[in-house]
Parts: C-alpha cells; sequence; structure tokens
C-alpha cells in the first residue's frame, strides 16, 4: 500500500481526496480509495479513544423512538353557556284548543334556544388553524445516481454550474446509512441501481428530525431523496434532504 508524503503512513484517498490520517491532499489516483470523507475518519477515531481512557458498560439498547407528529395549534372547543330559561308565565283560564297551541309554540321556541350556534370566537380559530404543507418544496429536476455520475462522465467540472443550488429529486439505492446523533451526522449514500456498483456514490444529509425516519430505512432499499446539490466532480451531495419515496 501507498505511504503518504506528508505523515509517512500506509494510507487510502477518501472521498474528499485527502490522507484518511494527516488530511494530506493526494492527487494521484493510484491510492485505494475509501467511500468516507477525511473528517467523518477523523470524528470516528475521536468517539474510539474516549472510550479506551474511560470505559463504560454498554448501554442498553432502547427500541427506537416513535416519530412525532407535528400538529397544529390545539383547537380549544368552548362549550356554549346553557340559555337561561324564560320565566314561566302565570297561566291564564283559555281555551284548551289555545292551551295546546301554546304549549307547542313553547316547545319549539325551547328546541330553538338549545340548538348552540356558531360564536365569531369558535370560527375566528377555526380559520386561524394552519393548514400543514408538505416540508418537500418542488424539485427543478428529476434523475437517478446514473444520470448523475453519466453527466460528470460527459461534462466533467461543467455539470458543477448546472446543478449547483438545484433542487434535485434523487432516486438510487441505499448503500450506507449513517445516524450519529454525538457527531450530530445524519446521512445516507445512494448508489446506481445496476448490479455493478459505482465507485462513487451520492451523500444525502438529513437534518437530525428526520432521524426516526432514517432509523427504519435499510440498505439496499431503492428509494428517493429531493435535496439541494452541494456537490462536485469529487463530492456528489445533497443538503437539506427529505424522503419522498
Amino acid at each position: 500500500m501507498k505511504k503518504c508524503p506528508n505523515c509517512d503512513r500506509e494510507a487510502v484517498r477518501t472521498e474528499d481526496w485527502s490522507c484518511q490520517w494527516c488530511g494530506y491532499p493526494l492527487m494521484s489516483g493510484s491510492y485505494k480509495r475509501v467511500s468516507k470523507t477525511f473528517r467523518e475518519l477523523k470524528g470516528e477515531r475521536v468517539p474510539q479513544r474516549l472510550v479506551v481512557q474511560q470505559p463504560e458498560p454498554e448501554p442498553i439498547p432502547v427500541g427506537e423512538p416513535e416519530p412525532v407528529q407535528e400538529s397544529g395549534p390545539e383547537l380549544v372547543l368552548e362549550t356554549e353557556p346553557e340559555p337561561i330559561p324564560e320565566p314561566k308565565p302565570k297561566p291564564k283560564r283559555k281555551p284548551v284548543a289555545k292551551r295546546k297551541t301554546t304549549a307547542k309554540s313553547k316547545t319549539t321556541t325551547e328546541a330553538k334556544a338549545r340548538t348552540p350556534e356558531a360564536t365569531p370566537e369558535a370560527t375566528a380559530k377555526a380559520e386561524s388553524t394552519p393548514k400543514v404543507e408538505t416540508e418537500a418544496a418542488s424539485a427543478n429536476m428529476e434523475l437517478t445516481v446514473d444520470e448523475l455520475l453519466d453527466a460528470y462522465a460527459i461534462e466533467g467540472e461543467g455539470a458543477d454550474a448546472r446543478f449547483a443550488n438545484q433542487i434535485l429529486k434523487m432516486t438510487g439505492v441505499a448503500e450506507r446509512i449513517e445516524i450519529k446523533d454525538a457527531l450530530d451526522i445524519y446521512y445516507i449514500t445512494l448508489n446506481t441501481t445496476q448490479e455493478e456498483k459505482s465507485m462513487q456514490s451520492v451523500r444525502c444529509v438529513f437534518d437530525k428530525k428526520h432521524a426516526p425516519e432514517l432509523g427504519r430505512l435499510e440498505t439496499g432499499q431503492t428509494m428517493t431523496v429531493q435535496g439541494k446539490y452541494d456537490g462536485s466532480v469529487i463530492d456528489l451531495s445533497l443538503r437539506d434532504c427529505v424522503l419522498v419515496g
């Protein structure tokens, strides 16, 4: 295995073309390649040293937390106050027929009084309840990992200007799923859907709030991710990603 000219250690080339140990740029294509960046490898080595210095018992595995569904502001239902009964009129001597008519009229009046009517406050609260909007914005382009790799194979660095800051809806096979709360790392890598996998893959970075969704995924799944392209010819990546399929 070739050695790094800077730290003189046997090294492999990371995704960002650096030495895995010291970060020195390795522009030669003769080095073996690892599908991680120097920053990721460095972050993985730090917690390992901490565990050696201060061993702690392994944590008891806990079931995956159920995703918390966000809901709009709670609608408080106000009960309509019971109508104050009208004072009963003093009985008067009237013909029997008229007395029945009065009883029917009184029953109808009380039924109307008991019918709840929508108050202005309740109507205003119902109208002010915000509608739930989908988090994913409209994508500028829809393509597969194969199509992105083909574009770079044909255009080279010229493809950077074509895809930069565009909202892409990317489809591929989940090659790797990383969820590290301690390091605030949440991403998956998508590779080609072909049987023969590519040396390059697309890294899709998510926010921490999507950790429960990522925890339910499995490698080998074909999925669609939407996010803003923030990569280059040597580092294909999307940020602010959401799962859309």
